[in-house]
């Protein structure tokens, strides 16, 4: 699929709820965005890495929380752009 790393563990998977097309993968090597149904993805977030899971706020779908394995959780107010500790 355009754009994941090759060879690598999908450690979490989310869907925007309101919009199918719109889905996140949690990798070691990071957080990716696909806007076309998963034909294609783009990187997210330098500073996240060693993913463990990904989900998206059903009541806020602009609001994306990622998780390290090390238990360190990131969250995004604007689908993906931007990234704060928590």
């Amino acid at each position: 699929m355009g754009g994941l790393p090759t060879n690598q563990t999908v450690n979490g998977f989310a869907v925007d709820p309101l919009n199918p097309k719109i889905m996140y993968v949690a990798m070691r090597d990071g957080l990716f965005k696909s806007a076309d149904a998963g034909q294609t993805w783009k990187p997210l977030g330098q500073e996240l890495k060693n993913l463990a899971a990904v989900t998206v706020n059903p009541k806020k779908v602009n609001e994306t929380y990622a998780a390290t394995a090390q238990g360190i959780i990131f969250k995004s107010s604007d689908s993906g752009t931007k990234w704060e500790r928590q």
